[in-house]
């Protein structure tokens, strides 16, 4: 379940800064996953559709760049508009 505290994090950083920017949908997002993260990318990207839901991520292409022998997980960036 660590996918979903880290998708409620992230979501509550990306929906303020739409706030603060005046935008209205996020577009992509792109996270690095690295390889040794105890994260499940299918949990992760199913857990990113259920919770974007009506929300401004709804349509969000969702990336995911692996990075080889590290423990990293972390939003390189994200678009809206």
């Amino acid at each position: 379940m660590h996918e979903v505290h880290f998708l409620e994090d992230l979501f509550k950083d990306i929906l303020g800064h739409l706030r603060q920017h005046h935008a209205k949908n996020v577009t992509q997002v792109f996270l690095e996953l690295g390889e040794f993260t105890e994260i499940n990318e299918e949990s992760l990207r199913f857990f990113f559709k259920e919770k974007s839901q009506n929300s401004p991520l709804e349509k969000a292409l969702f990336n995911i760049k692996h990075i080889p022998q590290q423990r990293v997980l972390r939003l390189v960036s994200f678009d809206c508009d």
